[in-house]
C-alpha cells in the first residue's frame, strides 16, 4: 500500500528536543527511510500554550537543527494550529504527494526481513543494548561498593546494596522481556497481515476468475447460435472462438496465481 503522507506530531510547547523526542524521531525516519521523507510532513501542535514568539523560536531552532537534515530531503513542517482550516490545510499538501511505500514496508514485505533485521528494528535494538549496558554497568559498580563495604564491615550499606542490585537486576530482565514480546506480538501482526492479503488476493481472483468464464459461457451460447444460422457466419464465429481461447488462458493464469 502506498501512502501519500505521513505526520509526525511535535508539541511546540516542548522547550527543548530532548533524549526520547531525538530516538523517537530516528526511528521515526527508520521507519519511513529517506526515499519517503519527501511526504513526511512535520507537524507542531500545541500553539495555543506558547507565546507567539516562543512558538516562532521554537520553529526555527527545529528547521535549523533537528528537522534541518529530513527538511533537506523533502519533509515539511506545518503548523497545526487546532482548528478545522489548519487540518484541511495539511491534507491539502499531503494530497499533492505522489504515494510511495515506506521503508518497513518494503523491508517485512518485499525483502521478507524479520523486524530486528529491519532498520527500525536495528535501532530498537540498540537503544535497547545501550539500556542493558546501562544497568550492567551500574551492577558492576554496585557490586564493587558492596565488596568495599564488606571489606569495612558496614553490613547495613552492603545490604541496601544488595537490594539496590536485585531491583536494577529485574529491570534489566523486565527490558529484555518486554523486547521480546514486543518482537513477538509485531511477528504475530505481520502474520495475520499477510493472512488478511492473501485473503482477499484470492477472493480478488476468485471474482476475476468467475467474471472470465460468464463470459466465455456467453461467447459459447452465441457460438452456437451462429451456428445454427448456417455457413455465413463463419468468419465470426471463428473471432469468437479466438476470443474464447485467450479468455480461457486469462482464466488458467488467474488459477495459477498465488502470494509468495
Amino acid at each position: 500500500m502506498k501512502l501519500a503522507g505521513v505526520i509526525y506530531v511535535h508539541r511546540i510547547s516542548d522547550d527543548r528536543f530532548g533524549g526520547l523526542a531525538v530516538k523517537n524521531f530516528r526511528m521515526f525516519r527508520e521507519l519511513c527511510g529517506e526515499k519517503t521523507l519527501k511526504n513526511v510532513i512535520l507537524m507542531t501542535n500545541m500553539w495555543g500554550r506558547v507565546t507567539p514568539q516562543q512558538g516562532g523560536d521554537r520553529e526555527e531552532q527545529l528547521k535549523a537543527d533537528y528537522f534541518k537534515a529530513a527538511i533537506d530531503k523533502g519533509a515539511q513542517m506545518c503548523r497545526h494550529n487546532n482548528t478545522p482550516k489548519s487540518a484541511r490545510a495539511i491534507l491539502r499538501t499531503i494530497l499533492k504527494n505522489k504515494p510511495s511505500v515506506l521503508k518497513i514496508q518494503r523491508e517485512l514485505i518485499d525483502e521478507h526481513m524479520d523486524i530486528g533485521q529491519t532498520g527500525a528494528g536495528a535501532e530498537l535494538n540498540r537503544e535497547i543494548r545501550e539500556v542493558v549496558e546501562r544497568y550492567q554497568n551500574d551492577i558492576r559498580d554496585l557490586e564493587e561498593s558492596m565488596r568495599r563495604a564488606l571489606e569495612e564491615k558496614d553490613e547495613e550499606s552492603r545490604e541496601e546494596m544488595e537490594m539496590e542490585k536485585v531491583r536494577l537486576q529485574q529491570e534489566m530482565e523486565k527490558v529484555r522481556k518486554e523486547s521480546e514480546q514486543m518482537a513477538s506480538q509485531f511477528d504475530e501482526a505481520r502474520r495475520e497481515m499477510e493472512e488478511r492479503i492473501s485473503a482477499r488476493f484470492e477472493e480478488r481472483l476468485r471474482r476475476l476468475q468467475e467474471g472470465y468464464e460468464e463470459e466465455i459461457r456467453k461467447y459459447e451460447e452465441k457460438v452456437k447460435e451462429l451456428e445454427r444460422d448456417g455457413h455465413e457466419n463463419a468468419s465470426q464465429i471463428k473471432t469468437l472462438k479466438q476470443t474464447m481461447t485467450e479468455l480461457r488462458k486469462k482464466a488458467n493464469e488467474a488459477r495459477k496465481c498465488t502470494i509468495m
